[in-house]
């Protein structure tokens, strides 16, 4: 019976090919860890400019974004701001049946909750949240590619103003100029005829809502303000945009606002998620 070298795992031979690289002095560094099919990924990721990162320096998205976009190699996070009636949400779908992707668990840092894969290969993957007390559901449609720089990452506004402010910023206007309305943008509200008033529509924007007319308010009874009304809160989570109008006459006026959910650039929902959880939001003033 003749006898051999024993035959070596392909675990055994990448770690022992690695060993001579580092006594050749190759400078050759391994990723930290075994992916679950038992490859590894052969160098540290190239470094990335301009991109958000989460808490551990990994490519980091807004629960805002619908069609993200990540590079091979690298890990990254969903995360999910504090506030409103959607702090709680869990992973219904990972998006690792192709492959393309794998789930890294989730880390919770000040409050904001951060769900955490590595891309794997190129393709895609449908990841998607849910409310834990809720139906509401956010999608993702990742896209992973090759690449130095990733450009399709939508994130956090800057400078975000604080949540607890329940009336707009003070914009140098004198009260007698614009009457501030304690009531939401979804009520019935009086006003006297030549009163320009302001009021707020008040959501909580983690999925990412936009927000239109349907129809222009100009009209014999209600028209806009001259002045852009500011919007206040977070952008990622609770917030209130202002919007101005001016009574011109006595009569009654509705104003619809639609928000569209997830529908990205779209001024209409396309997916069923979004004609699902999309609503309007009707405004009636009674001038006297």
């Amino acid at each position: 019976m003749r006898f051999g070298p024993a035959r070596l795992s392909k675990r055994a031979r990448w770690a022992a090919a690695c060993a001579a690289l580092l006594l050749l002095g190759g400078g050759f560094v391994a990723y930290e860890e075994f992916i679950a099919d038992d490859n590894v990924c052969c160098a540290l990721p190239p470094p990335l400019y301009n991109v958000p990162r989460g808490p551990d320096g990994e490519i980091d998205i807004a629960s805002q974004s619908t069609e993200p976009e990540v590079l091979v190699g690298h890990d990254f996070s969903i995360h999910v701001r504090p506030g409103g009636d959607a702090d709680d949400w869990r992973l219904a779908e990972s998006g690792e049946s192709g492959g393309v992707v794998r789930a890294k668990g989730e880390k919770t840092v000040k409050g904001t909750r951060y769900f955490r894969f590595r891309a794997l290969r190129t393709g895609t993957a449908r990841i998607v949240l849910k409310e834990i007390d809720g139906e509401r559901t956010m999608t993702y449609a990742l896209t992973v590619k090759e690449g130095t720089q990733v450009s399709g990452v939508e994130h956090d506004p800057d400078e975000i103003l604080p949540t607890d402010r329940t009336s707009p910023p003070d914009d140098g206007r004198g009260t007698d100029e614009v009457r501030v309305l304690d009531g939401d943008f979804d009520s019935t509200v009086t006003v006297p005829a030549g009163q320009t008033f302001r009021i707020a529509n008040r959501y909580a924007n983690q999925p990412g809502y936009t927000w239109r007319f349907v129809a222009e308010p100009d009209g014999p009874v209600l028209g806009q303000g001259d002045s852009e009304a500011p919007d206040v809160g977070d952008g990622a989570a609770v917030r209130q945009d202002w919007y101005e109008f001016y009574a011109r006459d006595k009569g009654i006026a509705k104003v619809k606002l639609f928000g569209c959910y997830r529908c990205g650039y779209g001024e209409w929902p396309e997916t069923a998620e979004s004609k699902r959880f999309s609503l309007t939001k009707t405004l009636t003033v009674n001038v006297s």
